[in-house]
Formats: structure tokens, sequence, C-alpha cells
């Protein structure tokens, strides 16, 4: 509960100085991250990201928010999250330990600077138009 509650009170903590006037950070050219990155390096540093490996395959364990393996790997490519060998506990009894997930020091400024602003945002006029409603598909059908 701690790393959760952490990363509850930064995000309220970081949307409190923007709504202040406070420093717009996340901004730069260096906030590239999408809606899955986000959501990713968010589980990641409430400790709810774990890989297994069974008869080959990896697995990703999440607890709150979905989690891909395809994300995770981008994310560790890029080097903002780095798995530490048998660092959690087995998920059933007689279990092999799990690999936990955590952040490296370029995720932890990654996921700060892109704290409390919503992951993905549209570029002006993009976005989709409403769908007709019953009313307008009944005049046009005339």
């Amino acid at each position: 509960m701690a790393p959760e509650a952490a990363m509850g009170c930064a995000n309220t903590f970081a949307y409190e100085i923007r709504r202040r006037g406070g420093t717009a950070a996340g901004d730069g050219p260096e906030h590239t991250l999408t809606a899955a990155h986000h959501t990713a390096l968010w589980e990641i540093a409430c400790g709810n990201v774990v890989v297994t490996s069974s008869l080959g395959r990896q697995n990703v364990h999440y607890r709150d928010e979905r989690v891909l393996l395809g994300t995770l790997r981008a994310l560790e490519a890029k080097g903002l999250a780095e798995r530490v060998p048998q660092s959690a506990p087995a998920a059933y009894v007689g279990g092999p330990l799990q690999d936990r997930v955590r952040l490296t020091p370029a995720g932890t400024t990654a996921l700060a600077t892109a704290i409390s602003i919503p992951p993905t945002r549209r570029a002006p006029g993009t976005t989709p138009a409403p769908a007709p409603t019953a009313a307008k598909t009944a005049a046009r059908s005339r």
C-alpha cells in the first residue's frame, strides 16, 4: 500500500502545482510517453508488475491496470524499466520466485515529468466527429 499511497500523493501534489500556475514539466520534447507507457510506468512504480517464465514463455502479471509484455519490453529498451531476477515472491506455494520490474532512474524521471498530465494529448482539431443521432439519421433518409 505504501508505494500506491506515495504515487497518489505525488500525483495530487503535481496537479496542484500545475493548477496554481507552477512549472509545466512534461511539455518539453522529452515527454513522449504513450498512454500504455504511462500506465505501465505508474504500475511499476506502485510495485504491481512482475514477470514469470513458464514453458519458454514470459508472462507479465499486474494488479490494477493492464501491462502488456510488448509495452514492458519497449520500456526496457528505452532504459526506463528493468527486471530484478527472483526478487518477488512466488505466485503459488512451491512455485518459482518471480522477477520484479522496477523503474530505472531514467524511468523515474520520465514518470515524474508526466505525472498528473493526461498521458495522450490530441492535436487541435483532431477530435473525432460525434456519431449521428437517430433523429439526424432519420432526417437524412427522407
